[in-house]
């Protein structure tokens, strides 16, 4: 198929996209990098090609460190902690992204797909949070809307290390790369009602109550049903949030969270050229 971009006209960018995503489930990254460079020799001038390089950038998988803590992207190699985080099934129900029915099977389907997915395609990125070399609990920006520059925020560390430093690391950490790697306006969250715990340590952090959904969900060890908390936080009340750039400011971190980038409201779409 790559002798069909060869050509000096211009590329069809969806039959490019689906091309360069096989390439990074069968080759790796680096092969798909490599051809995408090529493509982009031939064609200088096309924006969407440009936009693909920008959206294949190491940035979106390299390991994040903040203070104590490490975000690695989820990936294969992270099977075993994941698949025991499913099987923990009170912490991981908290979580509200992993499906009960989960198989192992699944599980290494999800983490290679999560390995290799472009940001706009899957609207959702995923890390686990290490503590050194110890994994201590997950990350996530799921249903991530460019258009309206939204996403949703899921974390969870442990119970060993839920009421530690760690946990205001990893909040900076994702924040950090949501307003500024992302560009977003608005972090969300949907928090158990009976969970408030996690609902008063973000209200902490900034965040703000929007509303309460009403029997949002399903519980299927009450066997009720339960309401839904629903929290927010802006763009520039986290710019403006003293404890959390007082901390920003005291934690050794990558300058690339520093920096802020801005996206099309419609990324990937097919621009002309």
């Amino acid at each position: 198929m790559s002798e069909a971009f060869e050509t000096t006209v211009a590329p069809d960018m969806p039959g490019v996209r689906d091309w360069l995503a096989r390439l990074r489930l069968q080759k790796g990254l680096d092969a798909a990098r490599q051809a995408l460079h090529m493509l982009r020799l031939r064609h200088p001038d096309h924006s969407g090609m440009q936009e693909l390089v920008d959206w294949h950038d190491v940035l979106w998988w390299q390991p994040l460190d903040f203070g104590g803590i490490r975000l690695e992207r989820r990936a294969p190699e992270h099977f075993e902690f994941v698949w025991s985080v499913v099987l923990n099934r009170e912490f991981s129900a908290k979580l509200k992204h992993i499906p009960e029915a989960l198989t192992p099977r699944d599980l290494l389907q999800a983490l290679t797909q999560d390995q290799t997915a472009l940001l706009p395609d899957s609207r959702s990125i995923q890390w686990v949070v290490f503590k050194g070399e110890q994994p201590v609990g997950l990350a996530m920006f799921v249903n991530i809307n460019f258009r309206n520059r939204t996403a949703e925020h899921i974390m969870g560390l442990l119970p060993a290390h839920d009421h530690s430093f760690l946990v205001g690391d990893a909040y900076c950490a994702t924040l950090l790369f949501a307003f500024h790697c992302l560009g977003l306006n608005k972090v969300q969250g949907l928090i158990y009602a009976s969970n408030q715990a996690v609902a008063e340590q973000q209200e902490r952090l900034g965040f703000q109550r929007e509303g309460l959904l009403r029997q949002a969900v399903w519980n299927e060890a009450r066997g009720s049903y339960e309401d839904l908390v629903q929290i927010a936080l802006l763009r520039e009340d986290f710019a403006r949030n003293r404890v959390l750039q007082r901390h920003i400011s005291r934690q050794p971190h990558q300058a690339l969270l520093d920096q802020a980038r801005d996206w099309p409201r419609f990324p990937l779409s097919s621009a002309p050229g």
